[in-house]
């Protein structure tokens, strides 16, 4: 059996200079306040955490000798 194709033409929209609309905004507005929103939940978070990291140098401590002993 062959298989038949039909030729079918798709019409081609007039080409535009600007895609964005106001159609086109009033679709995407409420996904893009739900990203920037959400980047800034998670942009806080990262930074609440990095800020309870403590610095490596607080735990060192300066002046004290190492007079401990080890025995086996």
């Amino acid at each position: 059996m062959a298989t038949q194709y039909k030729n079918k033409t798709i019409e081609k929209t007039p080409a535009k200079g600007s895609y964005v609309t106001k159609e086109n905004w009033e679709v995407m507005k409420p996904f893009v306040h739900f990203g920037f929103k959400a980047i800034t939940i998670i942009g806080g978070t990262l930074l609440a955490i990095l800020k309870f990291i403590p610095k490596a140098l607080e735990h060192k401590p300066t002046n004290e000798k190492n007079d401990k002993v080890i025995k086996i």
